[in-house]
């Protein structure tokens, strides 16, 4: 008859393996090493990740910078054009141009210079005693 080890209680209680439970300083080591690699390398990654945001939002930045120097060089261009097209003398030299004469491409008007120029002067609080004041629309007159 054969004999199975696995069934045989005789053999199985002098050959049991003697186990124990190793605590070794070797595993947790490797465990934290582990730890702090991967750590390292997220913040490294973060790190990478937050200087590619910051150059981008800075070249924004410069983009926008440049624009609005280049926007404000235009606008004082246009600026000094409008304060040469308001200046007295151009506008004398059109107002006084023959109306057939072209000025700038501006054809002249023909006035002439008075002989005699006479100003107003202003209303003062004593010629106003005499005035009589009233209200010009009103609900009454409306009805």
């Amino acid at each position: 008859m054969a004999v199975f080890p696995l069934t045989d209680k005789g053999l199985s209680n002098q050959q049991k393996p003697k186990l124990s439970v190793v605590t070794s300083s070797r595993s947790w080591l490797r465990s934290v090493g582990i730890i702090l690699v991967l750590l390292i390398s997220i913040g490294f990654f973060s790190r990478m990740l937050l200087s590619a945001m910051i150059v981008q939002r800075q070249s924004k930045i410069d983009n926008f910078s440049e624009s609005i120097a280049e926007l404000d060089s235009a606008n004082r261009s246009l600026m000094f054009d409008i304060a040469q097209l308001e200046s007295t003398k151009r506008i004398m030299r059109i107002a006084l141009a023959e109306p057939g004469e072209e000025f700038e491409a501006i054809s002249g008007l023909g006035m002439i210079i008075p002989e005699i120029t006479t100003y107003l002067d202003p209303i003062s609080s004593d010629s106003l005693q005499g005035w009589q004041w009233r209200q010009i629309n009103s609900q009454e007159q409306r009805q």
